[in-house]
């Protein structure tokens, strides 16, 4: 089944999640991505089947969300897959990165609906209360170096938050998920709330390795030596023990170099040593990044052969994860209302699929011809809200008189929307 209104560059690409649904199922979800990528089913998903034919029934894309047989974890596989192969046709580097975050979906006025939870709010801003009411959610993202210095994430999908699992163990079970390619070195970048031994042993029984800033009172230790050794019963594994903020300091001379910190290049000092952690059976690294006026960032790095530098810029480019779920709650992440658990499950592997789409589009690696903004005030052209507003005008103008011809649909549409 093709959708007239998608192009054919886009068609080609989403080819790659045909295995994932059926024939009725694929044709909802092509529908749905249709009003998502043209900003029509962001408050309600009704409004997708304005550009279905005229006998589709609307009720089909509620029935989509909430009870056709579909995978949304096999979909969030399927999606890395097609991701993967756009991004690196001739192959993938030496190292791919992947950020684990967390974020909730506020909904104020939610009655009735499955899962939702009363949290604390991480930043409140000026006249917002100190917790909220929604869902919470455990989402992944593939960071992609576009150039140098300049990176890119894709959202990807999540894992809904419940009483029963702490974010580290939906971090855990996202790492069992996804399909890590073996041809290179997969590197999980976590801030410091979910970086932790069990998170970065499950990392390592998967191959993979982990980047995260800990605290400044975790726990290093040197190798033990032949002093730490007192004569009676097994030789001992660890040695001296130190807080990760002394553990460098004292140790060994710094490494000047450039620094990455808003936006800009700042010269700092780099310490790097390696350390035995109680609890993860390989030696680790822990890095210290020191900035005139700011507080020193503490990493701790599980892969020997990742440079410095590399560690440093991944971290960086950690917080495009926050640009990442920002864009998607504008395309609709926690517009939502509907009150079953399924469907709330289904909801972010659907966004991160249009999110997605454009961010392809964003970095050249999706050609697709689209019509400039020309906007005085804001020349950048290349941003996913702005792929978007493209992207409709660019349909709008293949398909308006189309639309226009359509007979009107029954008056119970406009009323459910």
């Amino acid at each position: 089944m093709t959708n007239p209104l998608l192009p054919q560059e886009i068609m080609e690409v989403l080819q790659a999640l045909r295995p994932v649904f059926h024939a009725s199922s694929w044709e909802s979800f092509l529908y749905l991505v249709t009003g998502l990528l043209l900003g029509q089913a962001q408050a309600g998903i009704v409004r997708a089947s304005l550009f279905a034919p005229e006998g589709y029934n609307w009720r089909r894309l509620h029935a989509f969300l909430r009870r056709n047989r579909w995978s949304e974890t096999g979909l969030m596989v399927a999606l890395i897959g097609m991701v993967l192969s756009v991004l690196y046709p001739d192959g993938f580097p030496a190292h791919l990165f992947w950020v684990l975050d967390q974020t909730y979906l506020e909904k104020v006025y939610a009655q009735a609906i499955e899962r939702v939870m009363v949290h604390r709010r991480p930043h409140p801003k000026t006249g917002q209360g100190r917790k909220l009411k929604g869902h919470g959610l455990m989402t992944i993202a593939h960071l992609y170096q576009q150039s140098t210095h300049r990176l890119k994430a894709f959202l990807l999908g999540g894992l809904l938050y419940f009483k029963q699992a702490t974010f580290v163990e939906l971090s855990q079970q996202l790492v069992r998920i996804l399909p890590l390619p073996a041809e290179a070195h997969n590197v999980f970048v976590t801030d410091r709330g979910l970086t932790s031994i069990k998170l970065a042993k499950t990392i390592r029984a998967e191959g993979a390795y982990s980047l995260g800033r800990v605290k400044g009172n975790a726990c290093f230790y040197l190798p033990a030596t032949k002093e730490d050794y007192k004569g009676i019963g097994r030789r001992p594994t660890y040695g001296k023990k130190l807080r990760a903020d002394a553990a460098l300091v004292n140790e060994q001379p710094p490494v000047k170099m450039p620094i990455p910190l808003d936006g800009k290049l700042v010269i700092g000092c780099v310490w790097r040593g390696s350390f035995l952690r109680k609890g993860f059976q390989d030696p680790v690294d822990l890095i210290r990044v020191e900035v005139k006026g700011c507080k020193p960032w503490l990493l701790m790095l599980t892969d020997p052969t990742l440079e410095t530098e590399q560690a440093i810029w991944a971290y960086y480019g950690r917080a495009q994860i926050e640009v990442a779920i920002s864009e998607a709650k504008s395309l609709g992440l926690d517009a939502y209302r509907g009150r079953r658990e399924s469907g709330i499950k289904r909801w972010p592997m659907i966004i991160g699929t249009v999110h997605s789409l454009l961010q392809l589009i964003a970095v050249g690696a999706l050609n697709l011809a689209l019509p400039a903004q020309n906007w005085p005030w804001y020349r950048k052209e290349n941003t996913v809200g702005a792929i978007q507003r493209r992207l409709i005008w660019e349909l709008l103008r293949r398909h308006f008189f189309n639309l226009l011809r359509r007979k009107q649909k029954p008056a119970e549409i406009p009323r459910a929307a």
